[in-house]
């Protein structure tokens, strides 16, 4: 289910042809580097090459940032790390601020934590941002960054590993091409289509439970915490979270039966009850509503030649913690 944000509406991004286009045989294009997926991992590794003076070729097939709130827990850590990038206030402007965290069982807390007791650190433990607005920061600093060629609507349809590099065949509107890479980085998420290329196991264990994930539009007065219920008066007998966003969003997790119909939980008129119940009201509009599973999967190895594997299309963890990005 698509959120109507205004913010996503902005991140449609046109296709160009690429005078890369123009070149075949032996006179294909060669790069140093090519980083195939512009999510935050392959966006975010762009932009570090960029600031060491590296050349980067960014590929995307899609030509918009990706529905949905997605991740939204972005810690501390990784808040510094996207200092070094550039885009580390705008993060933490947009987002919301948050360390305490509390568990309850039934209608009772069992337990409270605070991640940064601390004081005169830099950033704060956690920021809740829709990933949307993450990606869309990291474009802007992509785009002014002229080290890096961002490509949208290229997707990788094959490629050949060589002793001096890889040679890529890239899909467009327009027809498809090859460029010739020294190293390519595969930041293609969980469903990679180049770990399927260099013929790469994904092993480990998918969890038998579902849960559902729903974005609500309201004005709430709960505090900006992290709060997780094991059986809930509001959904007995399985667990529950509750996460502030910013722009008046809360993310709210429902742990639903391994048998439930990932089809029919998603309809709004299903989800509706389940949400009226938690708060005590239906003064609220759906932003966006999704279904998940843990996965807790990697390839053996990551370096696979020359192509490089990174983010979720190495390795997929349980969101335990946090959402996972």
């Amino acid at each position: 289910m698509a959120s109507a944000n205004t913010a996503q509406a902005k991140t449609q991004f046109g296709y160009r042809r690429h005078p890369d286009q123009e070149r075949s045989g032996a006179n294909i294009a060669e790069h140093p580097v090519v980083v195939v997926g512009a999510g935050p991992v392959g966006l975010s590794l762009a932009i570090d090459l960029a600031q060491r003076g590296q050349r980067v070729v960014l590929l995307d097939d899609a030509d918009r940032i990706g529905e949905g709130s997605r991740a939204i827990c972005f810690s501390k850590r990784s808040l510094e790390f996207w200092d070094r990038l550039g885009v580390g206030d705008r993060m933490v402007e947009k987002g919301v601020v948050w360390s305490v965290g509390k568990i309850f069982h039934g209608a009772s807390q069992l337990y409270q934590f605070n991640l940064l007791p601390e004081e005169g650190h830099k950033r704060p433990a956690f920021i809740n941002l829709q990933q949307f607005y993450a990606e869309a920061y990291l474009v802007d600093r992509v785009e002014q960054l002229p080290e890096i060629d961002l490509r949208w609507r290229n997707k990788v349809i094959a490629l050949e590993s060589r002793n001096d590099g890889v040679a890529l065949t890239i899909a467009t509107p327009e027809g498809s091409y090859q460029v010739h890479a020294s190293f390519v980085v595969a930041c293609d998420g969980a469903r990679s289509s180049l770990r399927q290329m260099v013929g790469a196991d994904f092993a480990g264990q998918v969890f038998e439970d579902q849960f559902l994930i729903a974005d609500v539009k309201m004005t709430a007065a709960f505090p900006t915490e992290r709060w997780f219920w094991f059986d809930p008066p509001f959904h007995a007998g399985r667990s529950a979270l509750l996460h502030k966003q910013p722009d008046d969003i809360w993310r709210i997790d429902l742990q639903l039966n391994p048998d439930a119909d990932p089809v029919a939980e998603k309809q709004p008129e299903n989800v509706r009850p389940r949400i009226e119940r938690m708060l005590g009201h239906d003064k609220f509009e759906f932003e966006w509503i999704s279904l998940y599973k843990f996965q807790c999967r990697r390839m053996a190895k990551f370096i696979h030649g020359r192509v490089i594997f990174a983010g979720d299309s190495a390795h997929q963890v349980s969101p335990f913690g946090a959402r996972g990005a």
